[in-house]
């Protein structure tokens, strides 16, 4: 008898789980809210998922690293690594 019960418990927690996922997800969709386009990229980079500033030193850092790996391939042609 009491694996049976076991097995209810069970498929009542496996039915249960989606249900109760899906039921938080509709609720926390159900009424987005609507901003304008500035205080939307404010609000992100304020919670630190958007950074403007920091994609122009990204770029410069992989374009240096790009420099970097040129000037070690023309010193090889060269030999000026021996």
């Amino acid at each position: 008898m009491s694996d049976a019960a076991v097995i209810v418990v069970f498929l009542l927690l496996a039915l249960c789980a989606p249900l109760a996922l899906y039921a938080l997800i509709r609720e926390e969709t159900s009424n987005p809210r609507i901003v304008d386009r500035e205080t939307a990229e404010r609000e992100a980079r304020e919670r630190g998922g958007l950074d403007l500033e920091g994609e122009g030193e990204r770029r410069r850092s992989r374009q240096s690293d790009r420099e970097r790996r040129d000037e070690r391939a023309n010193d090889r042609d060269s030999g000026w690594d021996r």
